[in-house]
């Protein structure tokens, strides 16, 4: 019974004196060692309120009221700060004289990115000791393979938590500052070691957009380099769903993205969409060399049809200079264009394309500047509806008695043609266009501004064509080879477009009938086929049919 009560008494002794430890032993006193090495590394001013030991619900310590300052240019208040900073160590190997860390959880974390006026980072600055800020904003720094990965290599942890957190990223460099914050982050690491996959899951809210992000999946194994083998996640925006694949190999990694269908409605950024459109099946592959980007796949259907692009991007700028193809098939061009924007004519058809385009930046500043490409077009089975080109060609005429579709709309079989971009014009080449009642061909420009600068040769079948020549002098005169040519332009803008006919190319037909009959009548004068009397009353039929009496 002795030695029980004996056994008791040392038991409630020993956790008695564990317990106390956090009260004994005063780790605080150890800042003065500990802070200016800190401060040292990290070029900031660093707060600390406490640190202490903990043996419930773990052996470890725990910092409170851990605050990094900020870089005097950009402000008094702190950088990053976090409410607790707990780390809990493993019970047995402690005894044996290891420290072998179980757990680090960060409490209620808060970091403020700011981007100043001039451009630059106040992180930019941070273990930089004596650089000066930049004035303007430098390239963007390559991947180094000394970066977090390999500091979550060597910490060696069972399990990494963030509870709680907040980053806000504010920009004060732009016109109009903007501010987005990643506000109820949550983020749990295991199996945080060399040689190990570790898992990943991230949960935060983006606001201004309220868009919920999910993050969940494995990479690894970890190395002391920054090489991750494998990626694996499973992404959430929202509504949407993305498998992310890859790997990293120093500064260069490939990355595989799938998503069975994107609605723009449910993106969290606005686009200049007049309605929401669905992309399907989308697939990327892309490599990543330093700063080049090298997009090797591109796939997705879109209303109906495949589209396929590849290219490159290089990183670091403002502005970043592009190039690429794309490749589209058996698209519905009267949805597409009716997402892109309402306006007073539409297009339908299947179309097709091939484009090559290069450029720099991805503003419309930026793409009417420097966006250049060339590229072929063609729609089949289709209609422009909005416009009948051939009865506002006619209507110009003047034309009484013939009996058109009085419908605004311009059925077709074909439309091709090729283009060319050029500071902010499409250049339309070799345009050819079949209809049931005639053939155009031409060319012109069309604006980014969607100014229309079009000239087309309207190709009359024969029997509209004579159909016109018996109600209209002038129209007969301007037949050649039973067909009469309307040379027809469109101006204005996409949304008001304004027809005309070329007066001077229409008159240029009609002068080169006059002269040909006047060569036939001096050619009957002169072999006496043709008397006098003839010819005055085929002169007097010609003047009345060109003065319209």
């Amino acid at each position: 019974m002795k030695i029980l009560m004996g056994l008791l008494v040392a038991v409630v002794l020993i956790v008695a004196l564990v317990l106390s430890l956090p009260f004994l032993i005063d780790l605080n006193k150890y800042q003065d060692q500990y802070k200016p090495l800190i401060e040292e590394a990290l070029n900031r001013k660093v707060q600390l309120q406490d640190i202490r030991l903990t043996v419930w619900p773990r052996i470890g310590a725990r910092v409170s009221g851990f605050a990094v300052l900020d870089d005097p240019v950009f402000g008094s208040g702190p950088f990053a700060s976090l409410s607790s900073l707990d780390v809990g160590v493993k019970l047995m190997p402690l005894l044996s004289g290891k420290v072998e860390v179980e757990e680090v959880t960060l409490r209620d974390p808060v970091i403020t990115v700011i981007k100043n006026k001039k451009g630059v980072l106040n992180a930019s600055t941070i273990g930089r000791k004596g650089v000066p800020v930049p004035e303007t904003p430098s390239r963007a720094p390559i991947p180094s393979t000394e970066g977090p990965l390999k500091i979550l290599a060597l910490l060696a942890v069972d399990r990494v938590a963030v509870d709680g957190g907040k980053l806000t990223y504010r920009d004060l460099s732009a016109a109009k500052p903007t501010e987005y914050v990643l506000q109820d982050l949550d983020l749990l690491l295991k199996s945080v070691r060399l040689g190990e996959t570790p898992s990943l899951h991230l949960d935060m809210l983006v606001q201004p957009f309220n868009l919920p992000v999910k993050l969940d999946g494995t990479f690894g194994p970890l190395k002391e380099a920054a090489d991750i083998d494998a990626i694996n996640f499973q992404l959430s925006l929202g509504k949407t769903e993305f498998t992310i694949t890859g790997k990293t190999a120093g500064q260069n990694a490939t990355v595989n993205v799938t998503t069975p269908a994107i609605n723009s409605a449910n993106l969290p950024i606005s686009l200049p969409l007049a309605k929401p459109i669905e992309i399907k099946d989308l697939r990327i592959s892309a490599e990543v060399k330093g700063q080049e980007v090298k997009l090797s796949a591109l796939s997705f259907q879109l209303f109906e049809g495949q589209v396929q692009g590849q290219g490159k991007l290089a990183t670091g700028s403002d502005a970043p200079p592009f190039n690429g193809t794309v490749v589209i098939q058996g698209v519905q061009l009267g949805p597409t264009l009716d997402a892109v924007a309402t306006t007073q004519l539409s297009v339908s058809g299947t179309a097709g394309a091939d484009l090559a385009l290069k450029g720099r930046g991805f503003s419309m500043p930026d793409l009417t500047k420097a966006l250049e490409g060339t590229g072929h077009l063609a729609v089949k089975d289709g209609k422009i509806e909005g416009a009948n080109l051939l009865q506002e060609a006619i209507s110009i005429l003047k034309v009484a008695g013939i009996n058109l579709d009085n419908s605004k709309v311009t059925a077709f079989s074909t439309i091709e043609t090729d283009l060319a971009i050029n500071q902010g014009t499409v250049n339309v080449q070799r345009l050819l266009m079949d209809s049931h009642d005639f053939q155009a061909t031409g060319g012109g420009t069309i604006g980014f501004d969607q100014t229309l600068n079009l000239t087309m040769k309207l190709n009359l079948s024969q029997d509209l064509s004579q159909k016109i020549a018996g109600a209209s002098p002038v129209a007969k005169l301007a037949l050649k080879e039973g067909r009469l040519i309307l040379p027809l332009t469109i101006g204005g803008t996409v949304h008001a477009p304004l027809y005309g006919l070329d007066m001077k190319g229409l008159t240029g037909n009609v002068q080169e009938q006059v002269k040909k009959k006047a060569e036939e009548a001096i050619g009957g004068l002169l072999k006496g086929t043709t008397k006098p009397q003839d010819l005055q009353r085929q002169g007097q039929e010609l003047l009345k049919g060109l003065l319209g009496r």
